[in-house]
């Protein structure tokens, strides 16, 4: 997924700073890693933010800049990063941390997430009402939302959320069920890098998936980051926020669309495009 951003040099020379910075080979896996190397998440992690990264910086190059920004997961260290929060290379450092953070927190094969699909949130959590072991993960839109818990769990959920009207009751090729209370072992171990890193306050306004909110100050990014681990992504509040935040043109950066897909739910008056490779940038044209 990363072949066609790394022909240019400023962000081949970029992805080489990066990879020695985190002690991470980003150029093989943005060029090499099949899908089972992928899926890990020790490697999607840093991939996906260096993606986004780089994407957004050949945009800038042709005058296409955020005036605010959000991204899902993983995705808000891209956000933040492009924000001037943090460096490629201390975005990539963070990131590989939490990445082997999660990892540790949920051995292979224990837990997992599946989307669940035509179901309202208020009865998706009504269906996983009295079950200990699963959890909302995502709210993505107000038909869409992604649970996430353990194998033994995620089984008896997908009999209930059926059972409730769910159209559909998708398994997610992720690696554990991030977005969890699973995840709070990882969250206290990330923190310790995220509070070494040299936070700025980002010059847009970036929402955080913890709150649908905007940050105030560079201060409150760690203890949000180490909270996000474990809590929903309420990505539905933050494209709300954004809206309100005046938001009338989207762009998502990464190799897919998932996001944009979820804009004809969450704002259908909204222009929205998918930048996933340098060949979408003739597309986009400053405004």
């Amino acid at each position: 997924m990363g072949a066609a951003v790394l022909e240019d040099p400023e962000i081949a020379e970029l992805v080489d700073r990066c990879s020695a910075a985190a002690s991470v080979d980003l150029r093989r896996l943005l060029t090499e890693a099949d899908d089972a190397e992928l899926r890990l998440t020790t490697n999607a992690q840093p991939a996906l933010l260096f993606v986004g990264v780089a994407l957004a910086r050949l945009l800038a190059r042709r005058g296409v800049r955020p005036g605010a920004a959000a991204g899902h997961s993983v995705g808000e260290y891209t956000a933040l990063c492009v924000a001037g929060a943090l460096t490629p290379e201390e975005a990539t450092r963070t990131v590989v941390e939490r990445g082997r953070a999660m990892a540790e927190a949920a051995p292979p094969g224990t837990s997992s997430m599946a989307a669940v699909l035509g179901l309202a949130t208020e009865a998706v959590e009504a269906a996983l009402d009295g079950e200990a072991e699963v959890w909302p993960a995502n709210y993505n839109t107000p038909t869409q939302v992604v649970v996430g818990g353990t194998t033994a769990g995620l089984e008896r959920a997908a009999t209930a959320l059926r059972k409730a009207g769910a159209r559909r009751v998708l398994p997610l090729n992720v690696a554990a069920a991030f977005h969890t209370p699973l995840m709070r072992p990882a969250g206290a171990v990330l923190r310790a890098s995220l509070d070494a890193a040299a936070w700025r306050t980002p010059v847009v306004p970036i929402v955080a998936n913890l709150t649908g909110d905007v940050y105030r100050d560079a201060g409150e990014i760690p203890a949000t980051l180490e909270r996000q681990l474990s809590s929903p992504v309420r990505w539905a509040d933050c494209v709300r926020r954004l809206r309100g935040l005046g938001c009338e043109r989207f762009v998502e950066v990464g190799p897919r669309k998932a996001l944009t897909g979820m804009m004809r739910e969450l704002a259908p008056e909204a222009a929205a495009h998918a930048v996933a490779s340098p060949d979408a940038l003739d597309a986009l044209a400053p405004t």
